[in-house]
This record gives structure tokens, sequence and C-alpha cells, in this order.
């Protein structure tokens, strides 16, 4: 027991007397930044808008197996609801193109809900088109968006979709960070 305590206490004192710095395992705290709020809007989110011009809504469904919006020729609408005072940084369109040169655009609109005579219009916030590959899904991105806050007890806001034909264009999403 003397030995043990002896030792204990040479090995004490010969840390101290070190002229090295102990080493302690040092643990730093570091969290990655919060990923930036996202609202997901899936097909499913969408109801078909503008039938009398196209015609084609009746055509089109959500396939929950896929997650996205088959036969979506035409142009569809989402409600979106977001926190007040929000900013707006990227809007995103998602898709599955099966052929080059096939596009869809989403387009982020805002409408006051008062005006001072007739119905108010529609202002776009920020506007995205797809470039079409063949057979490959992905998304496409723009962080250009015009008057970026959102402000709920004095507008509206809603992302219309447009799948000019149906050539090949599976609509899977629209994503709003902000």
């Amino acid at each position: 027991m003397k030995y043990r305590i002896a030792s204990m206490l040479v090995g004490f004192l010969s840390l101290l007397l070190s002229p090295a710095p102990p080493a302690f395992a040092q643990t730093i705290n570091q969290t990655a930044p919060a990923p930036a709020p996202r609202l997901n809007l899936s097909g499913a989110a969408f109801i078909c808008s503008n039938q009398v011009a196209t015609g084609t809504c009746p055509d089109a469904e959500f396939d929950p197996a896929l997650g996205a919006m088959l036969n979506a020729q035409g142009t569809w609408a989402a409600n979106v609801s977001l926190p007040q005072g929000a900013i707006v940084t990227a809007l995103r369109l998602c898709g599955n193109f099966n052929e080059v040169g096939s596009s869809i655009t989403a387009t982020l609109e805002r409408t006051p809900l008062t005006a001072a005579s007739g119905f108010p219009s529609a202002e776009t916030m920020a506007t995205i088109q797809s470039s079409g590959a063949s057979n490959k899904t992905q998304c496409f991105q723009t962080t250009k968006i015009k008057d970026a806050g959102i402000n709920n007890a004095k507008n509206q806001y809603y992302v219309v979709v447009t799948v000019p034909d149906n050539d090949g264009v599976i609509f899977t999403a629209v994503q709003i960070e902000y």
C-alpha cells in the first residue's frame, strides 16, 4: 500500500514539474448551423386550375408510391402557409424528366387581400423553370426572390406549377426555403 501511494505521489509530482504542459483531452462543442426551414409541397398539395383552357386535369393523379403527380399537364396551384415575418430565400422545383427539353415552371405568387378597386393582382415573388434531362429526377432552384418578406396580415401566398405538355414530365415537389 505504501508503495502504491508513493508511486502515485511521484507520478503527480513529475506531472507538475514536467517542462511540457499536461495533455488533457478537450471536448469542443461544435454544432453545425441549423438547416434553413423548408416548406415541402408534394404533388398531392396541388389542385387543378385553368382547366377550361387546358382540359387536361382529369387525367392527372397523385401516385403515392412515386410521390409524384402523373399526367399533370396544365396549370396547378397550391396554398403556401409560411410564418409571419419569414424571409423566403429559395424556391425549388423537382421532377423526373424523361425527355431532354421537357420542362415545367413553378412560380411563387403573392396576392394582396384587399384592393382599392376591383380585385387585387397577383405579384410574382420567384419563378423557376426546369431544363429537363433524359430519365433523371432532379431539382432546380432560384434564390432570386422579389420582396421576400412574408406578411400574412396583408397577403395570401401560393405556388403555381405549369406543365405545358405531358411529354415525359413527372412533377414531384416544390420546396420553399425561408
